[in-house]
């Protein structure tokens, strides 16, 4: 076992009878490892020592056995337990197939686990005792996950769409009889969403009670369903109706719970009372909670950062109103973000920070800027380098980026922006394009550039996108549709054929892509066709710097090599390196770091070239000129 426990990957889940014990994700050696952690000596022992990392992880009720999700690089695997105190790990539920993870979730009164696989096409059911054989409750078509079950183990409650017929369905575990469905418009045909988000534990009566957000007349409400009697809320207008995305979980005995509002790249924190419709503030830092759990003694423990600081964590205390830092930080939040400030401690030092707001007529983009230092010789703006989010359904935020901050110490200006279909601004700014997938997005980030380079922030010429996963689709479809615009693109485990994707990707991913284009590519071939890079592969002049793993299950490497066979064709410079661990960066750290160097050095070649040359290399087709040709590299893990 490695002796370095590092930095928390996610806030820890503590034993729920027994506070004394926890389990924490922390980075051992460059990856996220599974680690015990004793509160009442302060000890922490390392628990997984996977090649790959692991990253998913839970502790029983009682505090006597941790989980593990032990998956391979293409998201297959199986949960895995090992005693709190150390010994040999043995699978969590014997007759449980190796599967995709959907979800587990225990029951603290009879001591059921409730555990969700991915098989195929389909999603099953299992229950059991931990280390004891399970036994398969249900088994539906489609993508849907585990997200509680009821005291005493009377109700399993599964998730799949949430705008969907069914976005959350009630099993009876012993019978496997389906005893109630919510659908997405939550019965009342006023359209939306629903997200289940776990059974009120403390409960000791016949009526199960589960917390529930819904999305209706482009707000997001704050509401419990109880078994016969349906969902109950205080509606419109009260405290526990927002305006913008939330999550929330069960907070200590009666209906309270802790809230997490999402609002324009930031996040509060809030109790709220479900029985009076109330909400108060947790005083928090300004910035962003990354994650957060209740611990048994009712303190909430966070995970916080802000713009060019690293993430540390918080205890809060919800009772009392306060908050501190967590023991083992060194440092108390310094002051909050500004319009334009310097780096926070552990950020690019010096560096300038500022929001930009780009008006359009269907709303304001937001966008997060960061400059190095000063002006460059001959008072000229710094390249510029767009690092294009995920999702689609994510935000930038005002929290500490890895990459922001070794683009800025090389000399970019770095610009993050919440194009729509961004959560953290509302249903409208989400999911009102038109179905014009890829394309809408790429309006917004050319708009944001259009108002950089008229503030004189930016210059033609010298702007390029960076982007993983969606993110790299988007910087694929936008060196395409937009060829005069962008002068390098740089993608990571990215969309290349939309269609060949769909086919080969998860059944979770077939359902968003559902959402996004409001069919398949059977019903709406024109949609996805519109939206596929290799509509545009013809029009692309480079340079291009693709990262892909052979192993990925979510963006298949099968449609990028078809991608990247089009622009050998063409003699489009670019370069290629296959990279090991599947989709997640944090399975081939090395690899990925490795890759992310070559990026930049290969982004500073082109973007470092005067605009007037820059234009002269993009008026060839073929750019047969430019100094970067076609390579092709290979990683390992």
């Amino acid at each position: 076992m490695s002796g370095g426990i590092g930095t928390a990957v996610h806030v820890p889940f503590f034993a729920a009878r027994d506070g004394r014990r926890a389990v924490e994700t922390r980075y051992v050696d460059g990856l996220p490892q599974i680690v015990a952690w004793n509160l009442t000596t302060g000890q922490r022992r390392q628990v997984t020592t996977a090649p790959l990392g692991a990253e998913t992880a839970a502790i029983e009720p009682d505090g006597h056995g941790l989980w593990w999700f032990d998956g391979a690089p293409g998201g297959q695997g199986r949960w895995l337990r090992g005693p709190f105190e150390g010994g040999h790990p043995r699978p969590a539920l014997d007759g449980v197939p190796a599967g995709r993870m959907h979800g587990l979730a225990f029951d603290p009164r009879s001591g059921l686990a409730g555990v969700g696989v991915g098989v195929a096409d389909s999603s099953r059911y299992y229950l059991g005792r931990p280390g004891e054989r399970a036994r398969l409750v249900a088994e539906e078509p489609g993508y849907a996950a585990v997200v509680g079950l009821a005291p005493g183990g009377r109700l399993l409650a599964t998730a799949g769409d949430p705008a969907g017929p069914a976005a959350v369905r009630l099993w009876s575990p012993a019978s496997g009889v389906l005893v109630d469905a919510i659908p997405g418009a939550a019965g009342d045909g006023d359209g939306g969403a629903v997200w289940a988000l776990g059974f009120r534990p403390d409960l000791t009566t016949a009526r199960p009670e589960l917390l529930l957000v819904l999305e209706r007349a482009g707000r997001y409400t704050l509401a419990f369903w109880r078994q016969g009697e349906g969902i109950r809320t205080h509606g419109p207008g009260s405290a526990l109706d927002f305006d913008t995305e939330i999550t929330a979980c069960w907070y200590g005995p009666g209906r309270t719970a802790l809230v997490q509002q999402d609002r324009a790249g930031r996040s509060r924190l809030l109790r709220a009372d479900l029985d009076r419709g109330t909400t108060a503030v947790l005083p928090t830092p300004e910035g962003t909670i990354i994650d957060f759990s209740c611990a048994p003694d009712r303190t909430v423990h966070c995970l916080w950062s802000r713009d060019g600081e690293p993430p540390r964590s918080l205890i809060c205390h919800p009772e009392s109103m306060e908050s501190a830092e967590h023991p083992e930080s060194p440092e108390r939040p310094g002051r909050s973000v500004t319009a334009s400030r310097g780096t926070a401690p552990g950020g690019t030092t010096g560096s300038r920070r500022h929001e930009l707001w780009t008006r359009r007529p269907y709303g304001q983009i937001h966008s997060f800027v960061a400059s190095p230092p000063g002006r460059r010789a001959g008072h000229r703006p710094w390249p510029t380098v767009f690092l294009v989010h995920g999702g689609p359904h994510t935000h930038d935020r005002d929290a500490y980026d890895a990459r922001t901050e070794a683009l800025v110490q090389a000399g970019f200006t770095v610009v993050r922006t919440n194009y729509r279909g961004s959560t953290g601004y509302g249903p409208r700014w989400r999911d009102d394009f038109g179905h014009r997938v890829g394309l809408a997005q790429l309006e917004d980030l050319a708009a944001v550039r259009g108002h950089l380079i008229d503030a004189g922030v930016s210059e033609p010429g010298r702007t390029g996108l960076c982007g993983y996963s969606w993110g790299g689709y988007l910087t694929l479809l936008a060196m395409g549709v937009q060829p005069r615009l962008w002068d390098v693109g740089l993608a990571v485990a990215p969309v290349a054929d939309y269609t060949a994707a769909y086919r080969a990707t998860t059944p979770a991913l077939r359902e968003v892509d559902d959402r996004l284009f409001d069919g398949t590519p059977e019903q709406v071939p024109h949609r996805y066709r519109a939206a596929c890079p290799m509509t545009y592969v013809g029009r692309v002049r480079g340079p291009l710097f693709l990262a892909a793993s052979a192993d990925d299950e979510k963006c298949p490497p099968e449609q990028i090599e078809r991608y990247l066979a089009a622009l050998r064709r063409r003699s489009v410079p670019h370069r290629v390196r296959w990279l090991g661990g599947g989709h997640d960066v944090g399975r081939d750290p090395a690899g990925h770091a490795a890759a992310w160097a070559a990026m930049v050095r290969y982004a500073d070649d082109t973007l470092r070239a005067s605009p007037r040359t820059a234009d002269r290399r993009n008026s060839g087709r073929t750019g047969s000129h430019h100094p970067i040709h076609h390579t092709e590299e290979r990683s390992t893990p």
